[in-house]
């Protein structure tokens, strides 16, 4: 007594039977009579795909498993069934993940004893531990004691930098950093070691918009300042609906405020005065460093152009060009360096060297 397939789908592996002449164009004299019915509707199947889509959009239809299907009547049918991408599963809010994970939060007031014995070139491992511990870098209170803890008198401190000027919130944060490039035995002695020697190469520069521009005459010398900041896209930050402009009492409370951030200086030393087109506005887009004639000094080559050219400017593009020869000395300053000009103490600079 013959039994009826059930109507559970099955897989194809149980299509054993299915050979390569099956599917090619041979024809179908080897076999001898009637294909088989399984045979026959897989190939219907097929033909209906083939005939109803073109052939760059076949074999994307075809990415599955051939799966046999049997209705109420017995009738068998394959069809092909494509394999889903399995989607992550949603996980629980972060909360609830925070609940769940084993550990102890400690109070803020351990981390601020903890903060006592952190040497200032760990303050940034020290900020990523946890939040509380980053919450706690953040604090007035974390830069007073770092500062006080590593302060000792020395000469070339500017006046801005000694404990009685350092009273108010703001750019307290900046104020310490400078400061610590000054009295820290390991940030004093790696600005002195070969590596800080050697100059870094103004190509550095490329892509930084100048932000300011002026000369300083220093014993029959001339010293260019070009103060380059490095372009930011703050067009997400505009987008944003709920974005808040910072009220003037909270501005005062900034700590990490800096006005030079992502800022540096090119200095370059001039034998001669060198007539200086403006190019304030303008974004660095070349950088040319070569030999002066009788190879005693450097010649150094800027190009200046828009922002919106590309890098580097295409041929016949409006680019104003700045031919410095003979260049005596050049470097690249960052806002933490002691030699960085800023508004109080260039006349210190120009004193001293």
């Amino acid at each position: 007594m013959s039994h009826k397939k059930s109507g559970k789908n099955r897989s194809a592996k149980s299509l054993g039977d299915i050979t390569l002449n099956d599917f090619a164009n041979a024809s179908v004299s080897a076999s001898k009579g009637r294909l088989k019915k399984s045979t026959s509707n897989v190939a219907k199947v097929l033909k209906k795909f083939e005939e109803e889509k073109s052939w760059d959009e076949k074999i994307d239809d075809f990415e599955g498993d051939f799966v046999e299907e049997v209705d109420e009547e017995g009738n068998v049918s394959y069809v092909i069934r494509k394999v889903e991408p399995r989607r992550r599963k949603k996980t629980n809010s972060n909360s609830e993940e925070t609940k769940d994970r084993p550990g102890n939060d400690y109070p803020i007031d351990i981390w601020f004893l903890l903060s006592e014995y952190i040497r200032p070139e760990d303050v940034g491992r020290f900020a990523s531990i946890c939040k509380t511990s980053f919450e706690v870098v953040c604090t007035a209170k974390f830069w007073f004691s770092l500062y006080k803890r590593y302060y000792n008198n020395v000469p070339n401190v500017p006046d801005e930098l000694q404990p009685e000027c350092l009273v108010r919130k703001y750019g307290l944060r900046t104020s310490v950093i400078r400061a610590l490039h000054y009295v820290y035995p390991p940030f004093v002695n790696k600005l002195k070691s070969i590596k800080a020697a050697l100059e870094e190469h103004p190509d550095t520069l490329i892509r930084r918009q100048c932000d300011c521009l002026w000369q300083q005459r220093q014993k029959g010398q001339w010293v260019f300042y070009f103060k380059l900041r490095e372009k930011r896209n703050n067009f997400l930050r505009s987008r944003r609906t709920n974005y808040k402009q910072p009220d003037l009492l909270e501005i005062l409370d900034d700590v990490s405020a800096n006005p030079d951030e992502n800022c540096r200086v090119l200095q370059i030393t001039c034998k001669h005065f060198i007539q200086i087109p403006p190019v304030i506005g303008q974004v660095l887009t070349s950088v040319c460093l070569t030999l002066s004639q009788g190879f005693r000094h450097h010649r150094l080559q800027l190009g200046f152009g828009s922002g919106i050219m590309g890098y580097p400017p295409p041929d016949g593009s409006a680019c104003t060009n700045i031919n410095l020869d003979p260049v005596i000395n050049f470097r690249v300053l960052d806002w933490w360096h002691p030699l960085y000009p800023h508004n109080h103490n260039i006349q210190d600079l120009l004193n001293q060297e």
